[in-house]
């Protein structure tokens, strides 16, 4: 694998785990991901649960069902809504558009955990480009691409190892990451930014997830075929992710009470703490 340029990550080296592929190969695969810090996209959840179970941090589910923190989210035809941000468990997530915001909604009363699933509202770029889309050719201009998609950064300070969730497209939708901003599917050669729009054909609530040891701050879930005039609409749900574990609260400093007890224990058992020794009366 080629040496990355300075401020990025080389992909070349990303791996994919599906159900086929699990083998002591595999684990030796894994192994050698996680020594050398690239990303490894999954297909198979068991596999993706397991390897995760193996990071540091600790995990969170997320299906968008506490209607305290998404109640802003919510929308529905007879009751529409979105907001442009949500802060759950210490992430926040947003539409991959600045100009977009996300919802949460029944869709059909199909999600697969619980009431709700997540998507962009609107969903992706909406241009009206013109039907010049339609007859485009490779390479295809970019303001036809959709890129319908949600993103997850994490609470300032924090780090993601691992990230995945069932999606659904209803029209043979295809997926990639881009973590903190680079699309793991692109390289630095012959598919700089993804041109090439490789990714993995994910629908009818498939898992996709994705495991970067090394951490990342954010990631953002993008879909891959839609056009501005043939859309591909992505929802999303039943997140599973692997975050750092929260900061220790700072230690207050010890008040004049605190100082005496602390002296009368050490005085106690003749021992040395904050800069006080143990002195015997008299």
């Amino acid at each position: 694998m080629t040496d990355a340029a300075p401020g990025c990550r080389a992909r070349a080296g990303t791996q994919r785990i599906t159900p086929k592929t699990l083998s002591i190969a595999t684990a030796l695969l894994l192994l050698a991901g996680a020594a050398n810090a690239q990303p490894v996209i999954y297909a198979d959840e068991a596999s993706f649960l397991a390897q995760l179970a193996a990071l540091e941090g600790s995990t969170i589910h997320e299906s968008f069902e506490d209607d305290a923190v998404w109640a802003d989210s919510r929308n529905s035809i007879s009751s529409p809504g979105s907001t442009p941000v949500v802060a759950s468990q210490r992430l926040v997530w947003t539409a991959n558009f600045a100009q977009n915001e996300i919802a949460t909604g029944t869709v059909g009363g199909d999600a697969p955990d619980g009431a709700f699933a997540i998507y962009s509202l609107p969903h992706g770029v909406t241009t009206d480009s013109g039907l010049y889309c339609d007859s485009a050719e490779d390479p295809i201009p970019v303001e036809c691409w959709q890129n319908d998609g949600v993103k997850v950064e994490a609470e300032p300070g924090g780090m993601l190892f691992a990230f995945g969730g069932r999606v659904d497209t209803a029209n043979s939708g295809k997926v990639t990451f881009l973590l903190d901003g680079f699309d793991i599917n692109g390289n630095d050669t012959d598919n700089i930014d993804n041109w090439q729009r490789e990714g993995d054909f994910a629908d009818s609530w498939a898992f996709v997830g994705v495991i970067d040891p090394a951490g990342f701050s954010s990631v953002e879930l993008r879909e891959l075929r839609g056009k501005d005039t043939q859309q591909v609409l992505l929802f999303t749900d039943d997140f599973t992710i692997r975050r750092s574990a929260p900061a220790l609260p700072a230690v207050p400093a010890l008040g004049g009470l605190g100082q005496a007890l602390t002296a009368a224990l050490c005085l106690a058992a003749g021992c040395q703490a904050l800069g006080m020794r143990g002195r015997s009366a008299g």
